[in-house]
């Protein structure tokens, strides 16, 4: 069974900040896919920004995540650079780092310890 897949949007002036708790699979990937959807300023309700192609995403809170929500990540990140932004990994512990390790992706985003080491270094 899966974990309820908890997210929180912060936009701020520099970046966007989404907030991960729960179970990243294949089940709660849509719900991601939207709301990453919205920061960028592709479906309804959506008020993009300058700050729209520049997410951190704080993944402390996952418990789990699957190659689907590995994907959706690398597929958000890919997204984020062609508009000319970034997508910064921060917490990343547990399953992901396990996953990101093993596969070698590691190398594929900016993996910081902490949210603040992310926007730290956001001039980077």
């Amino acid at each position: 069974m899966t974990t309820r897949l908890g997210v929180t949007v912060s936009h701020e002036a520099t970046h966007t900040l989404v907030t991960l708790t729960g179970e990243l699979d294949v089940i709660s990937c849509e719900r991601l896919r939207t709301v990453f959807g919205k920061v960028f300023g592709e479906l309804p309700g959506a008020l993009p920004d300058e700050g729209a192609a520049r997410l951190v995403v704080d993944a402390s809170g996952l418990t789990f995540c699957d190659s689907m929500g590995l994907r959706l990540l690398l597929e958000t990140h890919d997204h984020a650079v062609e508009a000319g932004g970034f997508l910064k990994l921060a917490g990343v512990r547990g399953v992901l780092l396990r996953i990101l390790t093993v596969t070698g992706l590691h190398a594929a985003f900016p993996v910081h310890e902490t949210v603040e080491d992310a926007l730290a270094s956001l001039d980077d």
